[in-house]
């Protein structure tokens, strides 16, 4: 049964000395692992830790630690409250846990404890990939020399418990990095929350006590808050934020080096709208909220008194087609107004994909992307005869040369052989079979090309097999070959002639032949079917 990571193939095994350390300088590399800087609040730190896990392993481990054996172990775990503790899926946490708590008493020097907690998560490992049942079996039944090969993880922690030197190596080695991490974090966040709330508390009392009680003081703390630095000789500008709906004027002050995503925050908490709907726009372009965050008014070339138009994304389609118009208008009243095509003003319906596009009322980018568009489509419009043109010449180049057709000479009927009496067919009668096989002989890579080849006086062959033995027609068949393919090269493109096999229609033991040798040469194809019938005039 596969056991996930603490199976036998995945575990380190008995930890091998990497490098070599004294036991001092071992127990100073893990030292303030749980985040403690004194060896009082390291055992404070494992004592919660304990008290999450059982509540009887504390007095187990740590009564005599020097006398824990196996049988001991057996013995604890497998009573009927700590036996459900044995399954899978908790001995795997119970068994890391172990460790990290085993190498925090060693980082404070207690090895007598830390010995005790290894071999306590080494025997959860061995239930992990053993069921308790058969440890307890094994135990009462078997001699101690049998361990070393049936339990291999509890021995594994007794070879490592031997010295402390192997002992840290093989904590090292079973505890990661990223798991003391998360087991100091969660040290650290449990022990100080009542100290993290009386920090808040104390910041909530300092916000409220303000000198004299008066608003504009309370004001100057809130704007203090956002980031701006009022006493630092900062510069500061008015920007004029418009509700691009209900064309409402915010003015409000920012300074020119404090990123401009302090502003926006601001402004969405004064008007106490959700800052992940709105969309922000300067002069037709939109202001991304990363873009903000990382740049000021300074960076984006706002000057003092410039707009920025704000558009909430939940407003009506209608709202922000009329808010658009005004404020292209407004934003580019030193420029000529960008041209709103028939198109634009058509909007599809709802789709998921249509909603997370930018706002409707920002054109101008869009505009320019489809003008430029329209500028491509005259120049492709223009070119496309002399693209037609060069394609032509491609394609001609591409085509393979082919030899000028020529008159086809009159087809002539091969003339009428006599037939040969075969004493083995006398009195049988026609058979159905194939009496003959047209073939094409010649250039290999040509035979299956062409289904119109040169036919003449000279290269209108043909071949009588009657009377033949299976080895005699297999042995003219051979002898004629090198001349029917001669004869083609020496003809005409494709370099390939017809040749009439004519094997009778007896006992088809001949047309069997021919056929096997038609498929056993790479320069010889039957020829596609043709005007012959099959009681052609041979």
């Amino acid at each position: 049964m596969a056991r996930s990571k603490f199976n036998r193939k995945n575990s380190t095994g008995s930890a091998q000395p990497l490098q070599r350390k004294s036991s001092a300088g071992a127990a100073q590399q893990s030292q303030g692992l749980i985040g403690s800087t004194t060896p009082q609040e390291t055992l404070e730190a494992i004592d919660y830790h304990f008290d999450h896990l059982n509540t009887n392993l504390k007095s187990f481990l740590l009564s005599d630690p020097n006398t824990l054996n196996l049988k001991r172990f057996v013995d604890f775990w497998s009573s009927p409250e700590n036996i459900d503790s044995t399954s899978p899926n908790v001995a795997a946490s119970i068994c890391g846990c172990s460790w990290y708590l085993g190498m925090n008493y060693l980082s404070i020097g207690m090895l007598a404890e830390a010995r005790a907690l290894t071999l306590n998560g080494c025997f959860l490992q061995q239930c992990y990939n053993t069921p308790i049942e058969d440890i307890t079996a094994l135990c009462s039944d078997s001699a101690p020399a049998v361990f070393r090969t049936t339990l291999p993880f509890f021995n594994d922690g007794l070879v490592a418990i031997s010295t402390q030197q192997r002992l840290a190596i093989f904590l090292k080695s079973k505890v990661t990095t990223d798991y003391q991490r998360r087991m100091a974090f969660a040290t650290r966040t449990t022990k100080s929350k009542s100290q993290v709330q009386d920090y808040i508390n104390q910041i909530g009392s300092d916000w409220n006590e303000t000198p004299g009680g008066s608003s504009k003081a309370k004001a100057f703390r809130k704007r203090a808050s956002t980031g701006m630095n009022v006493d630092g000789g900062e510069k500061f500008l008015d920007i004029v934020l418009i509700d691009a709906h209900t064309k409402k004027e915010t003015s409000m002050r920012h300074g020119t080096s404090v990123p401009l995503k302090v502003l926006v925050k601001k402004f969405a908490e004064d008007q106490d709208l959700p800052l992940k709907k709105l969309r922000f726009s300067y002069k037709g372009k939109n202001l991304f909220l990363s873009t903000l965050g990382q740049k000021s008014s300074q960076d984006l070339g706002i000057s003092h008194l410039d707009s920025i138009f704000v558009h909430n994304k939940d407003a009506s389609d209608d709202e922000a087609t009329s808010s658009s118009s005004d404020e292209s208008s407004k934003e580019n009243h030193h420029s000529s107004p960008a041209v709103v095509t028939p198109s634009l003003k058509k909007f599809k319906p709802f789709s998921r994909k249509n909603s997370h596009t930018p706002c409707a009322y920002v054109l101008q980018e869009e505009q320019d992307r489809r003008n430029h568009s329209r500028k491509l489509s005259k120049m492709f419009e223009e070119a496309e005869p002399r693209f037609k043109e060069i394609r032509q010449k491609l394609a001609d180049l591409s085509i393979e040369c082919q030899p000028k057709a020529k008159s086809m000479p009159k087809r002539i009927t091969p003339s009428r052989v006599k037939p040969i009496d075969n004493p083995c067919t006398i009195g049988q009668g026609g058979k159905v079979g194939v009496p003959f096989y047209v073939v094409h002989v010649g250039e290999t890579d040509n035979l299956y090309k062409t289904r119109h080849t040169v036919v003449g006086k000279k290269n209108s062959l043909s071949i009588d097999l009657h009377g033949y033995t299976r080895a005699q027609a297999l042995e003219e068949l051979d002898t004629k070959l090198p001349e029917w393919v001669n004869t083609a090269h020496r003809g005409q493109y494709p370099f390939v002639i017809p040749v009439t096999i004519i094997c009778g229609g007896g006992n088809q033991i001949l047309s069997e032949t021919v056929d096997e040798w038609i498929k056993s040469n790479d320069n010889v194809a039957n020829a596609p079917k043709k005007k012959f019938s099959r009681r052609a005039s041979y």
